[in-house]
Protein backbone atom coordinates (compact mmCIF):
# COMPACT_ATOMS: atom_id res chain seq x y z
CA UNK A 1 0.00 0.00 0.00
CA UNK A 2 2.54 2.22 0.89
CA UNK A 3 4.23 1.56 -2.20
CA UNK A 4 1.13 2.41 -4.50
CA UNK A 5 1.60 -1.36 -5.57
CA UNK A 6 -2.25 -1.99 -5.33
CA UNK A 7 -2.11 -5.63 -6.61
CA UNK A 8 0.27 -6.72 -4.71
CA UNK A 9 -1.33 -5.48 -1.71
CA UNK A 10 -4.34 -6.80 -2.70
CA UNK A 11 -2.40 -10.43 -3.10
CA UNK A 12 -1.63 -10.20 0.38
CA UNK A 13 -4.48 -8.80 1.95
CA UNK A 14 -6.55 -12.15 0.15
CA UNK A 15 -4.02 -14.47 1.75
CA UNK A 16 -4.87 -12.91 5.54
CA UNK A 17 -8.50 -13.32 4.55
CA UNK A 18 -7.64 -16.99 5.30
CA UNK A 19 -6.85 -16.47 9.24
CA UNK A 20 -9.92 -15.42 11.20
CA UNK A 21 -7.53 -13.63 13.16
CA UNK A 22 -6.17 -11.56 10.41
CA UNK A 23 -9.34 -11.70 8.35
CA UNK A 24 -11.24 -8.42 9.90
CA UNK A 25 -7.54 -6.68 9.30
CA UNK A 26 -7.52 -7.89 5.47
CA UNK A 27 -11.02 -6.69 4.85
CA UNK A 28 -10.45 -3.66 6.08
CA UNK A 29 -7.39 -3.11 3.59
CA UNK A 30 -8.99 -4.19 0.51
CA UNK A 31 -11.34 -1.81 1.73
CA UNK A 32 -9.15 1.07 1.63
CA UNK A 33 -7.45 -0.59 -1.85
CA UNK A 34 -10.77 -0.28 -2.90
CA UNK A 35 -10.96 3.42 -2.14
CA UNK A 36 -7.34 4.01 -3.83
CA UNK A 37 -9.52 2.70 -6.69
CA UNK A 38 -12.44 4.96 -6.51
CA UNK A 39 -14.95 2.11 -5.85
CA UNK A 40 -16.81 3.37 -3.12
CA UNK A 41 -19.62 0.60 -2.80
CA UNK A 42 -17.52 -2.02 -3.17
CA UNK A 43 -15.18 -0.67 -0.20
CA UNK A 44 -18.18 -0.05 2.11
CA UNK A 45 -18.53 -3.68 1.63
CA UNK A 46 -15.50 -4.68 2.65
CA UNK A 47 -15.74 -1.88 5.39
CA UNK A 48 -18.38 -3.06 6.98
CA UNK A 49 -17.59 -6.59 6.95
CA UNK A 50 -14.07 -6.07 8.98
CA UNK A 51 -16.20 -4.02 11.21
CA UNK A 52 -18.92 -6.95 11.61
CA UNK A 53 -16.12 -9.34 12.79
CA UNK A 54 -14.19 -6.64 14.80
CA UNK A 55 -16.52 -3.77 15.69
CA UNK A 56 -14.53 -0.71 17.03
CA UNK A 57 -11.66 -1.60 14.41
CA UNK A 58 -10.01 1.99 14.17
CA UNK A 59 -8.58 1.70 10.31
CA UNK A 60 -11.63 0.27 8.77
CA UNK A 61 -13.93 3.35 10.54
CA UNK A 62 -11.55 5.99 9.97
CA UNK A 63 -11.61 4.16 6.04
CA UNK A 64 -15.10 3.82 6.22
CA UNK A 65 -16.00 7.73 7.22
CA UNK A 66 -13.64 8.65 3.94
CA UNK A 67 -15.91 6.43 1.51
CA UNK A 68 -18.84 8.87 3.36
CA UNK A 69 -16.84 11.94 2.83
CA UNK A 70 -16.44 11.00 -1.52
CA UNK A 71 -19.91 10.36 -1.42
CA UNK A 72 -21.34 13.15 -0.04
CA UNK A 73 -23.09 11.37 3.31
CA UNK A 74 -21.35 13.76 5.37
CA UNK A 75 -23.11 13.45 8.60
CA UNK A 76 -22.35 9.71 8.64
CA UNK A 77 -18.69 10.16 7.92
CA UNK A 78 -18.98 12.50 10.74
CA UNK A 79 -20.54 9.87 13.13
CA UNK A 80 -17.57 7.45 12.47
CA UNK A 81 -14.97 10.03 13.27
CA UNK A 82 -16.54 10.71 16.35
CA UNK A 83 -16.89 7.03 17.50
CA UNK A 84 -13.26 7.09 16.28
CA UNK A 85 -13.11 9.89 18.74
CA UNK A 86 -15.32 8.02 21.28
CA UNK A 87 -12.50 5.69 22.14
CA UNK A 88 -9.43 7.47 21.62
CA UNK A 89 -10.07 11.24 21.96
CA UNK A 90 -6.05 12.17 20.81
CA UNK A 91 -6.89 10.19 17.43
CA UNK A 92 -5.47 12.89 14.74
CA UNK A 93 -6.53 11.92 11.40
CA UNK A 94 -10.63 11.98 13.10
CA UNK A 95 -9.90 14.68 14.53
CA UNK A 96 -9.03 15.71 11.31
CA UNK A 97 -11.55 14.82 9.72
CA UNK A 98 -14.19 16.25 11.87
CA UNK A 99 -12.70 19.62 11.62
CA UNK A 100 -12.46 19.29 7.28
CA UNK A 101 -16.32 18.33 7.42
CA UNK A 102 -17.38 21.52 9.60
CA UNK A 103 -14.90 23.80 7.48
CA UNK A 104 -16.71 22.16 4.28
CA UNK A 105 -20.37 23.68 5.69
CA UNK A 106 -18.75 26.76 6.26
CA UNK A 107 -18.49 26.53 10.15
CA UNK A 108 -14.99 27.44 10.33
CA UNK A 109 -15.16 28.78 14.15
CA UNK A 110 -16.06 25.17 14.83
CA UNK A 111 -13.64 23.64 12.66
CA UNK A 112 -10.54 25.75 13.85
CA UNK A 113 -11.90 24.22 17.48
CA UNK A 114 -12.15 20.70 16.38
CA UNK A 115 -8.37 21.00 15.00
CA UNK A 116 -7.02 22.87 17.93
CA UNK A 117 -5.38 19.76 19.61
CA UNK A 118 -3.45 19.03 16.34
CA UNK A 119 -2.67 22.58 15.20
CA UNK A 120 0.83 22.35 15.61
CA UNK A 121 0.94 18.73 13.66
CA UNK A 122 -1.18 20.45 11.07
CA UNK A 123 1.11 23.39 9.88
CA UNK A 124 3.85 20.35 9.42
CA UNK A 125 2.17 19.77 6.37
CA UNK A 126 0.88 20.72 3.06
CA UNK A 127 -2.75 19.19 3.58
CA UNK A 128 -2.61 20.44 6.95
CA UNK A 129 -1.83 24.25 5.90
CA UNK A 130 -4.26 24.41 3.33
CA UNK A 131 -6.78 23.31 5.43
CA UNK A 132 -5.89 26.34 7.72
CA UNK A 133 -5.73 28.59 5.66
CA UNK A 134 -9.38 27.81 4.61
CA UNK A 135 -10.37 28.47 7.79
CA UNK A 136 -8.78 31.54 8.35
CA UNK A 137 -9.79 32.80 5.16
CA UNK A 138 -13.44 32.15 5.97
CA UNK A 139 -12.65 34.53 9.22
CA UNK A 140 -11.16 36.89 7.63
CA UNK A 141 -8.31 36.36 9.61
CA UNK A 142 -5.45 38.13 7.34
CA UNK A 143 -2.46 37.91 9.90
CA UNK A 144 -2.87 34.53 10.59
CA UNK A 145 -3.05 33.26 7.19
CA UNK A 146 0.14 35.59 6.50
CA UNK A 147 1.66 33.11 8.95
CA UNK A 148 0.58 29.77 7.49
CA UNK A 149 3.41 31.27 4.37
CA UNK A 150 5.92 31.47 6.80
CA UNK A 151 4.88 27.97 8.04
CA UNK A 152 4.71 27.15 3.63
CA UNK A 153 8.10 27.55 3.57
CA UNK A 154 9.91 25.42 5.27
CA UNK A 155 7.59 22.27 4.31
CA UNK A 156 10.30 19.58 2.63
CA UNK A 157 8.02 19.43 -0.33
CA UNK A 158 4.15 19.92 -1.19
CA UNK A 159 2.25 18.78 -4.10
CA UNK A 160 1.53 20.92 -7.48
CA UNK A 161 -2.09 20.75 -6.62
CA UNK A 162 -1.46 21.93 -3.16
CA UNK A 163 0.70 24.58 -4.13
CA UNK A 164 -1.90 26.17 -6.16
CA UNK A 165 -4.91 25.46 -3.82
CA UNK A 166 -2.94 27.20 -1.25
CA UNK A 167 -2.00 30.11 -3.51
CA UNK A 168 -5.83 30.69 -4.68
CA UNK A 169 -6.82 30.84 -1.15
CA UNK A 170 -4.24 33.31 -0.66
CA UNK A 171 -5.22 35.54 -3.79
CA UNK A 172 -9.23 35.30 -2.65
CA UNK A 173 -8.11 36.60 0.27
CA UNK A 174 -6.13 39.84 -1.25
CA UNK A 175 -2.53 38.86 -0.22
CA UNK A 176 -1.64 38.46 -4.20
CA UNK A 177 1.93 39.20 -2.99
CA UNK A 178 2.18 35.84 -0.62
CA UNK A 179 0.41 34.24 -3.35
CA UNK A 180 3.17 35.08 -5.83
CA UNK A 181 5.77 34.25 -3.34
CA UNK A 182 4.63 31.07 -2.66
CA UNK A 183 3.92 29.96 -6.61
CA UNK A 184 7.44 31.74 -7.77
CA UNK A 185 9.33 29.89 -4.87
CA UNK A 186 7.86 26.10 -6.51
CA UNK A 187 8.95 27.41 -9.74
CA UNK A 188 12.74 27.92 -8.72
CA UNK A 189 12.49 24.38 -7.00
CA UNK A 190 11.36 22.92 -10.18
CA UNK A 191 7.95 21.93 -9.73
CA UNK A 192 6.15 23.00 -12.63
CA UNK A 193 2.08 22.38 -13.58
CA UNK A 194 0.05 23.90 -15.79
CA UNK A 195 -2.38 24.67 -13.33
CA UNK A 196 1.09 26.29 -11.40
CA UNK A 197 2.08 28.59 -14.92
CA UNK A 198 -1.80 29.72 -15.37
CA UNK A 199 -2.64 30.24 -11.49
CA UNK A 200 1.19 32.56 -12.13
CA UNK A 201 -0.09 34.33 -15.02
CA UNK A 202 -3.26 35.51 -13.30
CA UNK A 203 -1.63 36.48 -10.40
CA UNK A 204 0.88 38.79 -12.90
CA UNK A 205 -1.80 39.63 -14.93
CA UNK A 206 -3.90 40.90 -11.78
CA UNK A 207 -0.66 43.04 -10.68
CA UNK A 208 -0.22 44.46 -14.03
CA UNK A 209 2.76 42.69 -14.62
CA UNK A 210 2.28 41.93 -18.05
CA UNK A 211 5.48 40.90 -19.24
CA UNK A 212 5.67 38.44 -16.57
CA UNK A 213 1.88 37.39 -17.55
CA UNK A 214 2.79 37.48 -21.18
CA UNK A 215 5.61 34.33 -19.70
CA UNK A 216 3.51 32.60 -17.32
CA UNK A 217 0.53 31.97 -20.06
CA UNK A 218 2.75 31.12 -22.67
CA UNK A 219 3.89 28.23 -20.57
CA UNK A 220 1.04 27.35 -19.54
CA UNK A 221 0.11 26.70 -23.14
CA UNK A 222 3.15 24.81 -23.85
CA UNK A 223 1.99 22.54 -21.23
CA UNK A 224 -1.77 22.30 -22.70
CA UNK A 225 -1.83 23.30 -26.21
CA UNK A 226 -5.94 23.60 -26.01
CA UNK A 227 -5.57 26.29 -23.01
CA UNK A 228 -8.55 28.89 -24.33
CA UNK A 229 -8.16 31.04 -21.36
CA UNK A 230 -4.31 31.06 -22.17
CA UNK A 231 -4.84 32.15 -25.51
CA UNK A 232 -7.19 35.06 -24.32
CA UNK A 233 -5.05 36.50 -21.94
CA UNK A 234 -2.38 36.31 -24.36
CA UNK A 235 -4.67 38.48 -26.65
CA UNK A 236 -5.82 40.69 -24.05
CA UNK A 237 -1.82 41.41 -23.10
CA UNK A 238 -1.30 41.93 -26.49
CA UNK A 239 -4.42 44.49 -27.46
CA UNK A 240 -2.66 46.17 -23.74
CA UNK A 241 0.85 46.67 -25.72
CA UNK A 242 -0.86 48.17 -28.61
CA UNK A 243 -0.36 45.01 -30.73
CA UNK A 244 -3.89 43.89 -32.44
CA UNK A 245 -2.45 42.35 -34.88
CA UNK A 246 -0.63 39.62 -31.95
CA UNK A 247 -3.87 39.95 -30.32
CA UNK A 248 -5.99 38.54 -33.52
CA UNK A 249 -2.99 35.67 -33.68
CA UNK A 250 -3.53 34.35 -30.52
CA UNK A 251 -7.71 34.84 -30.53
CA UNK A 252 -7.95 33.64 -33.81
CA UNK A 253 -6.87 29.90 -32.49
CA UNK A 254 -9.33 30.58 -29.38
CA UNK A 255 -12.16 30.76 -31.67
CA UNK A 256 -10.97 27.44 -33.35
CA UNK A 257 -11.26 25.72 -30.34
CA UNK A 258 -13.96 27.14 -28.57
CA UNK A 259 -16.28 28.32 -31.41
CA UNK A 260 -19.04 29.09 -29.33
CA UNK A 261 -17.69 30.83 -26.73
CA UNK A 262 -18.48 33.91 -26.24
CA UNK A 263 -16.30 36.02 -24.40
CA UNK A 264 -13.57 34.83 -27.30
CA UNK A 265 -16.36 35.99 -30.13
CA UNK A 266 -16.35 38.95 -28.48
CA UNK A 267 -12.90 39.87 -27.72
CA UNK A 268 -11.90 38.71 -31.66
CA UNK A 269 -14.90 41.18 -32.74
CA UNK A 270 -13.61 44.08 -30.49
CA UNK A 271 -10.44 43.30 -32.15
CA UNK A 272 -11.32 43.20 -36.16
CA UNK A 273 -12.92 46.52 -35.13
CA UNK A 274 -10.08 47.98 -33.65
CA UNK A 275 -8.31 46.76 -37.33
CA UNK A 276 -10.71 48.08 -39.50
CA UNK A 277 -11.97 44.66 -40.50
CA UNK A 278 -16.21 45.83 -39.79
CA UNK A 279 -16.97 42.32 -41.94
CA UNK A 280 -15.43 39.94 -39.74
CA UNK A 281 -16.36 41.62 -36.42
CA UNK A 282 -19.68 42.12 -36.82
CA UNK A 283 -20.61 37.84 -37.18
CA UNK A 284 -18.16 37.45 -34.04
CA UNK A 285 -19.97 39.97 -32.65
CA UNK A 286 -23.39 38.97 -33.06
CA UNK A 287 -22.70 35.42 -32.40
CA UNK A 288 -21.50 36.94 -29.09
CA UNK A 289 -24.71 38.79 -28.57
CA UNK A 290 -27.12 36.14 -28.92
CA UNK A 291 -25.08 33.58 -26.41
CA UNK A 292 -25.44 36.23 -23.84
CA UNK A 293 -28.18 39.08 -24.77
CA UNK A 294 -27.64 40.64 -21.57
CA UNK A 295 -24.41 41.86 -21.90
CA UNK A 296 -24.72 45.35 -22.49
CA UNK A 297 -20.99 45.57 -23.37
CA UNK A 298 -21.17 43.33 -26.41
CA UNK A 299 -24.27 45.07 -28.07
CA UNK A 300 -22.81 48.68 -27.45
CA UNK A 301 -19.78 46.96 -29.55
CA UNK A 302 -22.00 45.74 -32.20
CA UNK A 303 -23.05 48.71 -32.41
CA UNK A 304 -20.19 50.36 -33.11
CA UNK A 305 -19.33 47.89 -35.65
CA UNK A 306 -22.37 48.80 -37.51
CA UNK A 307 -21.50 52.33 -37.32
CA UNK A 308 -18.44 51.43 -38.82
CA UNK A 309 -20.07 49.66 -41.63
CA UNK A 310 -21.99 52.41 -42.20
CA UNK A 311 -24.99 50.93 -41.25
CA UNK A 312 -26.49 53.37 -39.39
CA UNK A 313 -29.98 52.46 -38.80
CA UNK A 314 -29.21 48.88 -37.18
CA UNK A 315 -26.40 50.60 -35.46
CA UNK A 316 -29.30 53.12 -34.03
CA UNK A 317 -31.33 50.42 -32.87
CA UNK A 318 -29.02 48.66 -31.04
CA UNK A 319 -27.95 52.17 -29.12
CA UNK A 320 -31.70 52.88 -28.33
CA UNK A 321 -32.30 49.70 -26.46
CA UNK A 322 -29.54 50.59 -24.43
CA UNK A 323 -30.19 53.89 -23.76
CA UNK A 324 -33.85 52.51 -22.83
CA UNK A 325 -31.92 50.68 -19.47
CA UNK A 326 -29.28 52.75 -19.19
CA UNK A 327 -31.08 56.30 -20.53
CA UNK A 328 -28.62 58.03 -17.97
CA UNK A 329 -25.84 56.60 -19.64
CA UNK A 330 -23.58 59.60 -20.45
CA UNK A 331 -21.26 57.30 -22.97
CA UNK A 332 -24.29 55.75 -24.55
CA UNK A 333 -26.17 59.51 -25.26
CA UNK A 334 -23.14 60.63 -26.57
CA UNK A 335 -22.73 57.27 -28.84
CA UNK A 336 -26.06 57.92 -29.81
CA UNK A 337 -25.52 61.68 -30.39
CA UNK A 338 -22.39 60.87 -32.63
CA UNK A 339 -24.27 58.61 -34.67
CA UNK A 340 -27.16 60.91 -35.29
CA UNK A 341 -24.67 63.54 -36.53
CA UNK A 342 -23.22 61.07 -39.10
CA UNK A 343 -26.53 60.56 -40.63
CA UNK A 344 -26.75 64.46 -40.59
CA UNK A 345 -29.47 64.64 -38.28
CA UNK A 346 -28.00 67.66 -36.57
CA UNK A 347 -30.35 68.76 -34.58
CA UNK A 348 -31.59 65.69 -32.94
CA UNK A 349 -27.73 64.85 -32.37
CA UNK A 350 -27.07 68.24 -30.22
CA UNK A 351 -29.65 66.76 -28.19
CA UNK A 352 -28.11 63.55 -27.03
CA UNK A 353 -24.80 65.12 -26.57
CA UNK A 354 -26.41 68.16 -24.67
CA UNK A 355 -27.41 65.35 -22.46
CA UNK A 356 -24.39 63.64 -22.01
CA UNK A 357 -22.14 66.94 -21.25
CA UNK A 358 -24.83 67.45 -18.48
CA UNK A 359 -24.33 64.08 -16.97
CA UNK A 360 -20.70 63.94 -17.37
CA UNK A 361 -19.36 67.53 -17.72
CA UNK A 362 -15.96 67.08 -17.84
CA UNK A 363 -15.34 65.14 -21.33
CA UNK A 364 -14.13 66.48 -24.42
CA UNK A 365 -15.45 64.23 -26.77
CA UNK A 366 -19.47 65.26 -26.83
CA UNK A 367 -18.24 69.22 -27.17
CA UNK A 368 -16.03 67.99 -30.01
CA UNK A 369 -19.05 67.07 -31.83
CA UNK A 370 -21.17 69.80 -30.43
CA UNK A 371 -18.38 71.99 -32.56
CA UNK A 372 -18.99 69.80 -35.98
CA UNK A 373 -22.57 70.56 -35.37
CA UNK A 374 -22.41 73.98 -35.29
CA UNK A 375 -20.24 74.57 -38.19
CA UNK A 376 -22.40 72.16 -40.04
CA UNK A 377 -24.95 74.40 -39.63
CA UNK A 378 -22.73 77.82 -40.90
CA UNK A 379 -22.51 78.60 -37.11
CA UNK A 380 -19.14 79.21 -37.66
CA UNK A 381 -18.12 81.63 -34.62
CA UNK A 382 -20.10 79.21 -32.22
CA UNK A 383 -17.86 76.61 -33.63
CA UNK A 384 -14.76 78.51 -33.01
CA UNK A 385 -15.88 79.10 -29.48
CA UNK A 386 -16.86 75.47 -28.82
CA UNK A 387 -13.81 73.75 -30.53
CA UNK A 388 -11.40 76.53 -28.18
CA UNK A 389 -13.59 75.21 -25.73
CA UNK A 390 -12.64 71.63 -26.05
CA UNK A 391 -8.57 72.48 -26.32
CA UNK A 392 -8.87 74.48 -22.98
CA UNK A 393 -10.05 71.44 -21.43
CA UNK A 394 -7.60 68.85 -23.35
CA UNK A 395 -4.81 71.03 -25.21
CA UNK A 396 -3.84 67.76 -27.01
CA UNK A 397 -6.82 66.95 -28.60
CA UNK A 398 -5.66 66.87 -32.46
CA UNK A 399 -8.91 66.86 -33.82
CA UNK A 400 -10.21 70.03 -32.28
CA UNK A 401 -7.17 71.47 -33.22
CA UNK A 402 -7.92 70.45 -36.75
CA UNK A 403 -11.69 71.49 -36.50
CA UNK A 404 -10.49 74.90 -35.22
CA UNK A 405 -8.13 75.60 -38.45
CA UNK A 406 -10.80 74.11 -40.61
CA UNK A 407 -13.40 76.68 -39.55
CA UNK A 408 -11.10 79.44 -39.52
CA UNK A 409 -9.76 79.16 -42.35
CA UNK A 410 -12.87 79.16 -43.83
CA UNK A 411 -13.48 82.19 -42.07
CA UNK A 412 -9.89 83.64 -43.77
CA UNK A 413 -8.50 84.12 -40.33
CA UNK A 414 -5.21 82.32 -42.28
CA UNK A 415 -2.45 82.75 -39.49
CA UNK A 416 -4.59 81.46 -36.62
CA UNK A 417 -5.78 79.12 -38.65
CA UNK A 418 -1.97 78.19 -39.69
CA UNK A 419 -1.30 78.09 -36.32
CA UNK A 420 -3.96 76.01 -35.37
CA UNK A 421 -3.21 73.32 -38.13
CA UNK A 422 0.17 72.86 -38.06
CA UNK A 423 -0.46 71.69 -33.82
CA UNK A 424 -2.77 69.40 -35.65
CA UNK A 425 -0.06 67.75 -37.67
CA UNK A 426 2.52 67.97 -34.91
CA UNK A 427 0.44 66.33 -32.25
CA UNK A 428 -0.90 63.31 -34.95
CA UNK A 429 1.44 63.25 -37.63
CA UNK A 430 -0.97 60.71 -39.09
CA UNK A 431 -3.56 63.07 -39.48
CA UNK A 432 -4.65 62.96 -43.50
CA UNK A 433 -7.65 65.85 -43.03
CA UNK A 434 -4.85 68.39 -41.18
CA UNK A 435 -2.60 67.62 -44.06
CA UNK A 436 -4.75 68.28 -46.38
CA UNK A 437 -6.44 71.42 -44.91
CA UNK A 438 -2.67 72.78 -44.29
CA UNK A 439 -2.49 71.85 -47.73
CA UNK A 440 -5.73 73.89 -48.83
CA UNK A 441 -4.33 76.95 -46.53
CA UNK A 442 -0.41 76.92 -47.65
CA UNK A 443 -2.10 77.10 -51.53
CA UNK A 444 -4.53 80.11 -50.84
CA UNK A 445 -1.73 81.79 -48.68
CA UNK A 446 0.65 81.79 -52.22
CA UNK A 447 3.22 79.19 -51.18
CA UNK A 448 2.21 76.13 -53.50
CA UNK A 449 5.00 74.40 -52.62
CA UNK A 450 4.48 74.08 -49.20
CA UNK A 451 1.10 72.94 -50.56
CA UNK A 452 2.47 70.56 -52.58
CA UNK A 453 4.19 69.15 -49.93
CA UNK A 454 1.50 68.46 -47.64
CA UNK A 455 -0.64 67.30 -50.57
CA UNK A 456 2.17 64.37 -51.35
CA UNK A 457 2.30 63.39 -47.27
CA UNK A 458 -1.57 63.01 -48.10
CA UNK A 459 -1.15 60.88 -50.94
CA UNK A 460 1.34 58.79 -48.88
CA UNK A 461 -0.89 58.36 -46.10
CA UNK A 462 -3.45 56.98 -47.79
CA UNK A 463 -1.35 54.42 -49.74
CA UNK A 464 -0.08 53.40 -46.15
CA UNK A 465 -3.20 52.88 -44.91
CA UNK A 466 -4.58 51.02 -48.18
CA UNK A 467 -1.09 48.78 -47.83
CA UNK A 468 -1.88 48.50 -43.93
CA UNK A 469 -5.59 47.07 -44.36
CA UNK A 470 -4.09 44.66 -46.96
CA UNK A 471 -2.37 43.36 -44.62
CA UNK A 472 -4.52 43.11 -41.89
CA UNK A 473 -6.52 41.44 -44.24
CA UNK A 474 -4.46 38.69 -44.70
CA UNK A 475 -4.27 37.84 -40.94
CA UNK A 476 -7.50 35.99 -41.74
CA UNK A 477 -6.79 34.16 -44.34
CA UNK A 478 -6.06 30.49 -43.68
CA UNK A 479 -3.16 30.78 -45.91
Amino acid sequence: MTAGDLKGAEREARLALGDSSTRPLALSTLGAIRVRQKRYAEAAEFLHSALRLKPGLVPAQLTLAEVYVHTGKSLLAKKEFNDVLHLDADNPEARFGVAKLECASGDFRASLSEAEPILEELRLSADGIVFLAKDYAGLKQKDSLIGLVRDWAVLPEASADSIVEFASILEKSDLNQQALEVLEKARTRGTVSYEMALALGNLYFSNGDLNSAFQSYEAALSLSPSCTECLLQLAKIATGQKDPEKSLAYLIKAKRLQPNNAEILFEFGKTCLELDLPDDAIPALQSATRLQPDNDSYSYVLASANVAKKQYEIAGKLFQMLLMKHPDDPALNYAMGSLLFLEVKLDEAAKYLRRSVELQPDQTAAYYYLGLISEGKGENNQAIVTFRDVLRRDPQYGAAWEGLGRVLLNQKQFPEAQQALEKAVALDPGSVKAHYQLGILLGRTGRPTDASREFEIVQQLNAEEQKRLGMRLRILSPH
